[in-house]
């Protein structure tokens, strides 16, 4: 019997091993099945979103239209200084002709005139004030700060002499005003009142 049992159990382990061995051979030809479309579960691609200018406008930030509007400003304030610069020029040319520079302001009236030019003496006097306090500071003032304010004061004596000139300009523009009064009194005197 010891010999039955020893046959069968070698029977039963070969099986095993058959199987064993044949298990990965049906699952390999098992995966290599194509296995129907329908049973596939891929998720359908999404659409390409297209934006359009008012999706992208709705994306900006309020900083981004802050910036945008700063750099518009900054553009349009440098194209403003280019001629500017080409209207100082020729202001230099004709004051060293003799031509005093167009005035900023035109009265149009001796009232008119009179208020302007009290506005600017106003400003020539605290703009003295000012370059005087400024003069102080910059005696008082630590090393690493008098080239900072010692450039101030120039521009600021600068401002100050334009306002000066644009004062003598008014007043000029004043003693015109207050010559054509007198030439067209002279000339209604001449002309009969139509009626």
């Amino acid at each position: 019997m010891r010999m039955d049992n020893s046959s069968f159990l070698s029977a039963i382990l070969a099986s095993i091993a058959a199987l064993g061995l044949s298990a990965p051979a049906l699952a390999q030809s098992d995966s290599q099945k194509k296995v129907p479309p329908a049973k596939q579960t891929k998720p359908a691609p999404k659409p390409h979103k297209v934006w359009t200018d008012e999706e992208v406008g709705s994306l900006r930030t309020p900083a981004d239209a802050y910036a945008e509007a700063s750099a518009k400003q900054n553009a349009q304030a440098g194209d403003a200084q280019q001629p500017d610069t080409a209207n100082q020029t020729s202001t230099s040319k004709q004051a060293q002709k003799g031509v005093p520079p167009p005035t900023l302001t035109n009265p149009k009236s001796l009232e008119e005139a009179d208020k302007m030019i009290a506005w600017e003496n106003r400003d020539i006097a605290a703009q003295e004030e000012f370059l005087d306090r400024l003069k102080q500071d910059i005696a008082e003032a630590p090393a690493d700060q008098k080239e900072r304010l010692t450039k101030l004061l120039a521009q600021r004596t600068q401002v100050l002499a334009n306002t000066r000139n644009e004062l003598k300009n008014l007043q000029t523009k004043k003693r015109e005003l207050e010559k054509k009064p007198a030439a067209s009194s002279v000339t209604a005197a001449v002309e009969p009142p139509s009626q």
